[in-house]
């Protein structure tokens, strides 16, 4: 029985030592840690002068590409709103030609046609104006010269009396 109490006893007495081991171990790396004074930092910059130009020529080409885009933007918007913008002349003078190529003249009649409105630019509208059965013939008779003698006629009165 003794042995068993001494046994006990020494058990008590190592696992008494095991945590004053612990503790004192603790202890210590706590207070090892609260001692430790921050590493210094390496330069901020690389040692080696080429990864240093490197770096340079990168942030250069950063805010290039920056000013850049803040450049464009308004060059961009001043494109969109062109296109948007379209010539209203230009419109009709697209529709007048395919009309005519809908009324089936031919490739020379569609040319001759484009160069008087192009002239008279108010012939183009009467004839989109016109309804569809008559626009066949007041492009024929404009092509065959009644119109355009008519509106020389008609200009040549205005202009003479006006001076």
């Amino acid at each position: 029985m003794k042995e068993e109490e001494n046994e006990e006893e020494d058990m008590i007495s190592i696992e008494t030592a095991r945590q004053t081991i612990d503790t004192c171990s603790i202890d210590t790396s706590s207070s090892k840690r609260q001692k430790k004074e921050p590493r210094t930092k390496r330069a901020a910059g690389p040692s080696d002068p080429f990864v240093s130009m490197l770096q340079d020529v990168n942030n250069q080409l950063n805010s290039v590409r920056q000013h850049v885009g803040i450049m464009a933007t308004p060059v961009s918007a001043a494109m969109a709103r062109e296109t948007t913008q379209e010539d209203p002349q230009q419109k009709l003078r697209e529709k007048a030609i395919s009309e005519l190529s809908r009324l089936a003249f031919t490739g020379s009649e569609i040319v001759e046609a484009a160069t008087i409105f192009a002239k008279a630019p108010e012939h183009m509208n009467m004839m989109l104006e016109f309804p569809e059965i008559l626009r066949r013939d007041f492009v024929l008779k404009m092509l065959s010269g009644i119109i355009v003698s008519k509106l020389f006629l008609c200009l040549s009165l205005i202009i003479g009396s006006s001076t």
